[in-house]
């Protein structure tokens, strides 16, 4: 009864504000199943459309296509984008207005920003179709385990729901007594068991979670048996599923795993269907090409994730470097369904644990050091009082520059751990020569 109210709530909510969520739904659910030849006509079409509303309403872009010789009409297949520079998160800070277009009214433009622990969370504008037509996208992914709108869900998050519609959504099902959240912010064992005692009584039909916390308390889960959560799946977001976290997920909940991707910039990318072969990519709204060395990598090869979200008018993300590294894959799944299959392979966020039962975890801190005089930086748990920030310096590197540093950064852990900033030449490479930028030197059950 009260999932039936709450999918009708969130149907004439949709109607009076004219979302039209259930409608592109719809439309996404038959799309789907387009042959591969036509779904790739389906994006150029969409595809020209924008490049051609960007060269001719959005400063940023005219200046750039005139600069490399482009015109919109010059594009006739996906593999043309690759022509166009790349859209760094830098250009974004620097000339935001420029990527602004002209004719967007400004009474529909929604602002966000990046999530994380950022003293400078990057700023940007969506409108209401393009992030409806992402909700539409992440919902049919999360109806390839079953789920429908209105079934009751335990969260795994923080308590900020992102846009109008989910904070809509989020007071209809709290009202309806269909959603719990462990806020993750507050991550403890007191917390966490306090979330089971509730949970026995809720009987969440799924679980929705940033996969590090949802591993660590599926951990907790583990050693305290006496807890038990029976839900059809659960979902999980926002970083890299390591084999030991979909391990110890599954095994604490008793049922599958599905994995999904995308941003805030972008919304959903791609979601794991039954078959776990891969993340079917969400092609209707964003294309996702894989670079190396100023080239797009054949299917297999790893590369950086670029980003085209289709229906980004009145703040185009063209060809937009997201941070990640990925790879596409060349087989077609069993499930039938015709979308890309990708894999994203960034994303590594390390948990640090403290001596008093607590967490802490530092998100997207690319983002706030972009702005400093800095070359690199890596951030270490020494200890369980102690966390140490190396900084890589370049030129008008000031101790002014460390002062920001550690007011910005050690107020998530004042009360916990010492924080200080290194200054250092270079930072060590692991075996595989990558640099983690997180690195705890406390093992613990939940890494």
């Amino acid at each position: 009864m009260a999932a039936s109210l709450t999918r009708l709530l969130s149907s004439t909510y949709d109607k009076l504000t004219g979302r039209h969520l259930y409608s592109r739904l719809e439309t996404l659910e038959g799309t789907q199943w387009m042959k591969k030849e036509d779904l790739q006509q389906f994006q150029l079409r969409k595809l020209k459309t924008l490049l051609k509303h960007a060269y001719e309403n959005v400063p940023y872009y005219h200046e750039s296509f005139r600069k490399i010789g482009f015109l919109p009409a010059d594009l006739s297949r996906l593999e043309d984008l690759k022509r166009l520079p790349v859209l760094l998160r830098s250009s974004i800070r620097l000339r935001s207005e420029e990527l602004l277009a002209r004719n967007a009214d400004k009474a529909e433009l929604i602002c966000r920003e990046t999530n994380g622990t950022t003293a400078t969370p990057l700023k940007f504008y969506r409108s209401k179709m393009d992030l409806t037509w992402g909700m539409a996208s992440q919902a049919r992914g999360l109806s390839w385990a079953g789920y429908k709108t209105g079934a009751k869900v335990a969260y795994i998050r923080r308590i900020r729901p992102e846009n109008e519609l989910a904070r809509v959504e989020h007071r209809i099902r709290r009202f309806l007594g269909r959603k719990k959240t462990l806020n993750v912010h507050t991550l403890s064992e007191e917390s966490m068991a306090s979330f089971s005692r509730r949970m026995h009584s809720f009987k969440p039909e799924y679980v929705e979670g940033i996969t590090g916390p949802t591993n660590i308390y599926a951990v907790f889960l583990l050693e305290n048996r006496q807890f038990r959560i029976c839900p059809r799946a659960v979902f999980t977001y926002g970083q890299t599923l390591l084999p030991h976290y979909r391990k110890n997920i599954e095994e604490a909940f008793g049922c599958k795993v599905y994995d999904y991707y995308g941003s805030c910039e972008v919304s959903h990318v791609a979601s794991q269907c039954g078959h776990h072969e891969g993340y079917h990519v969400s092609e209707e709204n964003v294309l996702v090409e894989i670079e190396k060395d100023g080239e797009i990598v054949a299917p297999g090869e790893e590369g950086r994730v670029l980003l085209t979200n289709l229906n980004s008018f009145v703040m185009p993300f063209i060809r937009y470097d997201i941070g990640d590294s990925g790879k596409m894959l060349s087989d077609d799944c069993p499930c039938g369904r015709r979308l890309s299959l990708f894999r994203p392979i960034g994303r590594f966020y390390e948990y640090f644990a403290h001596s008093n039962g607590t967490f802490t975890t530092f998100r997207d801190l690319k983002t706030f050091f972009e702005d400093l005089p800095i070359e690199d930086f890596q951030i270490v748990q020494q200890s369980l009082d102690e966390i140490v920030i190396r900084i890589v310096r370049r030129a008008g590197y000031k101790e002014a520059h460390t002062d920001f540093i550690l007011k910005n950064l050690s107020f998530r852990v004042a009360d916990i751990a010492k924080v200080r900033v290194e200054l250092v030449d270079s930072l060590p490479l692991l075996g595989s020569g990558k640099m983690p930028h997180f690195l705890s030197k406390i093992p613990t059950k939940y890494t």
